[in-house]
This record gives C-alpha cells, sequence and structure tokens, in this order.
C-alpha cells in the first residue's frame, strides 16, 4: 500500500482540498483509496461531543464514520490538552487500512504537536509516509516557508514535494512558473502542482459559523446553507446597502447588536444569508420578526463585532460541503493542474 501524508506548511494551507483532490482523481483511475487523519482538531461539537469539522466533511464525501477516520481528537488550546496514553496505538491501528492508497492528512500545520511529540514530522516517520506539503501561495514568504519546512522535517521522513494552492491565475502564476517552481526545483524541492485560487471553494456553512463563535440563535433559517464573504456593517444603512449591492456571492452581516437601521437593511438584501449580531446584544422584536419572515437566521455573538468578524473570515477556505457540483469542480482542477505521474514515480 502506498501512503502519503499530506502537511500543511502553514494554518489554513489547504490540506483538505488537495486530498479531497486526490482522492476523486485517484478513484476514478480505478486506485482503491482510505483517508485517515490521526490526530484532528476539536473546533466544533456535534451531538454534545468534540468534533473536527474537516474530518467531517471528509467522512461526509468518502461515506464513512467519522470516528474511523480520526483516531485521536485534540483541544483548541495545547496547555489544556494533552495527549491520551495510548495516542500511538490508536494512530498505528487506525493506519491499518485495507486499500491501494492512504492520504493521510497533518495538523493544522507542520510544527503543531513538536512539545507533545505528536507533530506532522514525527507521526509521519512513525507511519513510513513520505509527505506531500501544501502551501498558500502568497509570492516570496510562502517560499521561504516552504524552504523552512522542509528544515523542520529534516530526516526524519522523505519530503515528496510541494503544492502550491490558492494562486491567483491573473496576478502569481506567472511569478510562480518563472521564478517560484524553478527555484524551489533547483533547491530539490518538487513543486507537484500549482492549483489556483478559485472563489467556490472558499464557501462555509452557516452553521460552522455559529458554532466557532458559539453564538445563539435566535431565528434559525437553513443553518446548512453556505456563505462565501463578510460584511461588517459598521456604517450607515444606505451606504450598507451600497456595500451589499457591490459584493458578489452569498453573505453573512456582522453589526452591533445597536444598529436595528443596518440589521434591517441586511435582512432586506436577497444574498444575504444569515446576520449575526455582536456584543451580546439581543435583536428588537421587530427584527426578530422580519428575519422569520425572509426565513434567514438570526443569531447573537457575545464577542465584539471586530472579534466576531475575524473568528469567522478564520473558517472561509478552510473548508467546503462537498456538493457534488463542487467536487466535481475539485477533481477537474486537480486532473489540470497536479502532476499526478511525477507524484506515483516519487513514491516508487
Amino acid at each position: 500500500m502506498r501512503k502519503v501524508y499530506v502537511a500543511g506548511v502553514e494554518e489554513k494551507a489547504g490540506k483538505t482540498v488537495v486530498i479531497l483532490g486526490l482522492v476523486q482523481v485517484l478513484r476514478a483511475k480505478g486506485v482503491q483509496v482510505a483517508y485517515r487523519k490521526p490526530v484532528g482538531l476539536a473546533r466544533a461539537y456535534r451531538f454534545g461531543r468534540p468534533a473536527d469539522p474537516d474530518g467531517e466533511i471528509l467522512s461526509e464525501a468518502l461515506g464513512v464514520r467519522e470516528e474511523e477516520l480520526i483516531p485521536v481528537l485534540s483541544g483548541e488550546t495545547p496547555r489544556s490538552w494533552r495527549p491520551p496514553m495510548d495516542a500511538w496505538e490508536r494512530i498505528t491501528a487506525a493506519a491499518q487500512v485495507a486499500a491501494d492508497f492512504l492520504l493521510l492528512e497533518g495538523r493544522e500545520w507542520l510544527g503543531r504537536g513538536l512539545h507533545s511529540s505528536l507533530s506532522d514530522p514525527h507521526i509521519a516517520a512513525k507511519l513510513s509516509a513520505p509527505m506531500l506539503l501544501v502551501a498558500k501561495y502568497r509570492g516570496e514568504p510562502t517560499v521561504d516557508a516552504v524552504l523552512a519546512a522542509v528544515r523542520i522535517v529534516g530526516g526524519d521522513t522523505p519530503v515528496l514535494g510541494v503544492i502550491l494552492n490558492e494562486v491567483s491565475p491573473e496576478a502569481e502564476l506567472s511569478e510562480v512558473q518563472t521564478y517560484a517552481a524553478p527555484f524551489l526545483e533547483e533547491k530539490g524541492i518538487p513543486v507537484l502542482g500549482v492549483l489556483p485560487f478559485e472563489q467556490r471553494l472558499q464557501a462555509v456553512r452557516i452553521q460552522e459559523v455559529l458554532e466557532a463563535l458559539g453564538a445563539e440563535v435566535v431565528v434559525e433559517g437553513d443553518l446548512r446553507s453556505e456563505v462565501d464573504r463578510i460584511l461588517v456593517g459598521a456604517m450607515g444603512a444606505e451606504a450598507a446597502l451600497q456595500h451589499l449591492r457591490r459584493i458578489p456571492g452569498q453573505l453573512v452581516v456582522i453589526t452591533a447588536g445597536d444598529r436595528a437601521d443596518i440589521q434591517a437593511a441586511a435582512l432586506s438584501f436577497p444574498r444575504v444569508r444569515a446576520l449575526i449580531l455582536s456584543g451580546g446584544i439581543r435583536p428588537d422584536r421587530a427584527i426578530a420578526v422580519h428575519a422569520a419572515e425572509q426565513r434567514k437566521t438570526l443569531a447573537v455573538a457575545p464577542q465584539d463585532t471586530f472579534t466576531v468578524a475575524e473568528t469567522a473570515d478564520r473558517l472561509f477556505g478552510r473548508t467546503f460541503p462537498p456538493d457534488p457540483e463542487r467536487l466535481a469542480l475539485l477533481a477537474r482542477m486537480t486532473e489540470e493542474t497536479v502532476n499526478l505521474e511525477r507524484l506515483l514515480e516519487l513514491l516508487g
């Protein structure tokens, strides 16, 4: 069985997106593919227990129970979490699967878990899985980050190469082709793929946003519907409407709990799917009635407006709902931009 350990050079590098694309392309070629995430991150709660939303996405896409995919689940705050005594036994057992190809997803980023010896280099070495790095391309700093990641890995496990993710076709593709990729190749780091930025892969479900905030739902719309952009309402109602008209996509509006004018304007706009009020201030009854009439989600978050917006923004592009249309798009992108033949050749 061939194994590949997919690790992120930084947080939100796009590991899950890369894995979903590879799973589909390999399966289309008749390859039996399995997936495991040795150490997940409890970023949400489901049915009264911690859950990893990334694992849920893969679980839904692959039709496998989440408990089978993630043997160890860590907490968000490192100082309050210690690995279970049988962590290595769980991880090793989970990797014993009957498949032609096993894709292993790394932790939030390559260095997470160094203090507990449960980092990506440790786990990949333990499972004898060569490492495939994923980096979100942001120019020269990304090249430096990839070089630093290879040094962190050291001789613990072979590094197959890197996939550069979210490359702007208009502004960055030429730079990657003429500078970044050749430079990394010269340093012995194969560039195995250049995935373009695609706005349709940035969406997140409203339910995940509310869970990340610990928000109270006042009016429940369709919590499984998707949003791909945020508008922070800190201006007048007329200015807010002008911004709403200019911003494409499906929106979540975040504004202070005492700004009834912006709240009413947002709820009247067709592409607004959810309205989140900051500061723990509950809405006027008229706003709640308006939200119910429009069948839109209305929630109250305890944090200030800036914190609410920052927390929600971190979710975009991290995972996305695996509907057939989006999965087909991702499969096509992977087929066109990832050099699967070279990857398989490097695996031997």
